[in-house]
């Protein structure tokens, strides 16, 4: 019994048999001694083994010997069945409660492998259902310490339909190496690591966290034994475990930090309203989504400027030459090699087909004899709140913003940790005038003291809370505070408020109350991160692709006004293959279209129109503005 559940089991079965041959040969002797009428030799083992399992008595005509006998044999076989019978149904029990319990092996393969349960989880599995949509049969595991009961009622309850896509929970430590090997972790296609801390959280419960991915990044990949590792994607905030992380084993490694990557395009978002939703449609596996395609044939000598009308559907961004190196938007003269891929932007994978030969031709080429530009001026921000977003975005709006703008922030409590920070990055870029204030947030009479109506935009950051509904209440209330003062503005002055409210909005579910509340751009901060994550841990290259979108330097997104490619009596007979000529003029690469008229219409996008066909016909004003890859606003 001490050896565990099989040797018990083989010994229940080893005392059966053995009882059965010692009745056998008792009986026989029995027979011997006292024979039955009518009694055939060769039954009597049969009779002996029925009895032991109790479903034969020793009937009525045999003698009192072999009455004796059958009763000795079925008490024998009462007590040895029955144990044998008890103890196969209290395994079954146990495995059932193994099962329950999430420490059964996992028998799927090529599957995506996520270890750790966060607030984002819903996000990540939904943006792989819509990238799995094409497979006909995928697999997401999730380990975490969690209960696996409470995982699998946590997803059924808020995951919606799964199309293709199977998930499978296991309860377990994911720096464990057995459980690792439980989850099949050398057979999995990627490997995404959540960060347990939130955006909320201390410094210091973040680095514990930090380090707790780190050594789930080790266990990874002493599991598989340093080969054939699959991609890690890992989410970290601290730069010196980013840098570890990645030096763990460089190439497999990618990593994601969720304050910079928000905080970059936040500051992108506020001066360029309509962005977020742009940057929603690109990002992950739904909408719009970047792809690496190269033509079998090659690309007959074609330039990177040629080349967007030679595919019907999708819009290419860049080139990935054969060693690897990207660069989004070169030079309209490039001539690509028949070994480069191309950058596209594309629905599906499905839809993108190269035409040898020009697919549309642009009929309309705008303003080809001098270069119109907008005049930069100064600018002025607003930032309420404070989070580790903060220093990132107030250096990010330094780099962007010219000489004599102004960044203000606007906290609660002003702090000498947060006073430090501020003053330190205020001295760094002494170009930009930067002031902190201390507000009662919670008041309107305080708020207006602000003079919010006088600021481009302001961003409102996500507070400190133990619930992303806590926390999004709060930001909501700012919300309200800020379109009262605007409208009691408006009614004394009779001047309308140009400024854009910006929002971060931690529940994606909060985003109808957010409009309503006046926002004309907001910030999903779990959506944003999930989608990357999500895409990356398919395609690990796409992370440097939205390091090059989202920095300062190089080529971003821009939303620009369409009086500067077309003359007014041209915009309303457009077509997209017309603006993408007209944005070449100009020195850049044209991704859609955006309708101002819908701009508050959620089930229009938001008026957001990305990578429409080349021959889709445009019903544009001069309201209405172009969505392009440029060096600058201008």
């Amino acid at each position: 019994m001490s050896k565990g559940g099989f040797s018990v089991f083989l010994a229940l079965l080893s005392l059966f048999f053995g009882a059965f041959i010692v009745m056998t040969i008792v009986r026989y002797i029995s027979e011997w001694i006292f024979p039955n009428q009518n009694q055939e030799p060769t039954d009597l083992s049969w009779e002996v083994f029925v009895q032991l399992i109790g479903l034969r008595d020793a009937g009525d005509n045999v003698n009192v010997a072999t009455k004796f006998i059958a009763v000795i044999t079925i008490f024998i076989g009462l007590v040895l069945f029955s144990s044998l019978v008890a103890f196969i149904t209290q395994e079954f029990e146990e495995r059932l409660k193994l099962l329950r319990r999430g420490k059964s092996l996992v028998v799927e393969k090529n599957h995506t492998l996520i270890l750790g349960f966060s607030e984002r989880i819903t996000d990540i599995i939904q943006e792989l259902v819509v990238g799995n949509a094409s497979e006909s049969d995928a697999a997401v595991v999730i380990m975490s310490p969690k209960d696996k009961e409470e995982m699998d009622d946590f997803l059924r309850n808020n995951l919606g339909e799964m199309k293709t896509t199977r998930v499978v929970t296991r309860t377990g430590s994911i720096a464990n190496l057995s459980d690792l090997n439980m989850v099949g972790v050398k057979v999995a296609k990627s490997v995404i690591v959540l960060n347990d801390a939130k955006a909320s959280d201390s410094d210091e419960l973040k680095a514990l966290s930090d380090a707790r991915v780190v050594k789930a990044i080790l266990a990874v990949v002493a599991a598989n034994e340093e080969e054939s590792l699959p991609p890690i994607v890992v989410e970290l905030y601290s730069a010196q475990y980013r840098k570890l992380a990645e030096n763990i084993a460089p190439g497999a490694v990618t990593t994601l930090n969720e304050a910079d990557i928000l905080a970059r395009i936040l500051v992108q978002t506020s001066r360029s309203v309509g962005l977020a939703t742009v940057y929603l449609n690109m990002v992950g596996f739904e909408g719009n989504e970047f792809y690496f395609y190269r033509n079998k044939l090659g690309w007959y000598n074609l330039t990177f400027g040629e080349l967007p009308f030679h595919f019907s559907n999708g819009m290419p961004l860049g080139v990935r030459q054969p060693d690897g190196t990207l660069t989004i938007k070169p030079p309209r003269d490039y001539k690509l090699a028949d070994d480069d891929e191309i950058i596209i932007l594309a629905e599906d994978d499905s839809t993108i087909k190269f035409d040898p030969r020009p697919a549309v031709q642009a009929k309309i080429k705008g303003y080809t004899d001098y270069r119109k530009t907008l005049e930069r001026q100064t600018e002025k921000y607003l930032i309420i709140g404070w989070n580790s977003k903060a220093p990132i975005i107030l250096r990010e709006y330094a780099k962007y913003i010219v000489e004599g703008s102004q960044v203000n922030l606007a906290v609660e409590n002003l702090t000498d940790e947060v006073k430090a920070k501020f003053d330190k990055i205020a001295k760094a870029y002494p170009h930009i005038k930067m002031e902190a204030l201390e507000v009662n947030l919670a008041s309107v009479d305080l708020l207006v003291t602000l003079k919010p109506y006088e600021f481009d935009s302001i961003s409102i950051l996500a507070g400190i809370g133990e619930k992303a509904e806590e926390i999004d209440a709060k930001t909501l209330t700012i919300l309200l505070e800020m379109r009262q003062i605007f409208k009691d503005y408006t009614a004394t002055t009779g001047n309308e408020v140009s400024t854009e409210l910006i929002a971060e909005i931690i529940d994606s579910q909060e985003t109808d109350l957010a409009i309503k509340a006046g926002v004309k751009d907001f910030l999903l901060t779990n959506q944003f991160v999930s989608k990357i994550l999500a895409q990356v841990s398919q395609e690990p290259d796409v992370m440097s692709i939205y390091d090059d979108l989202f920095s300062s330097a190089g080529s971003e997104l821009y939303i620009k006004p369409i009086w500067l490619y077309f003359p007014p009596e041209k915009i309303g007979k457009l077509t997209f293959a017309d603006c993408v000529l007209a944005a070449q003029n100009r020195d850049e690469l044209c991704i859609g279209v955006k309708i101002n008229a819908l701009a508050q219409d959620k089930n229009n996008n938001f008026g957001i129109d990305l990578v429409p066909s080349l021959d889709k016909q445009l019903n544009l004003t001069v309201n209405d503005a172009l969505i392009t890859l440029a060096e600058d606003e201008t």
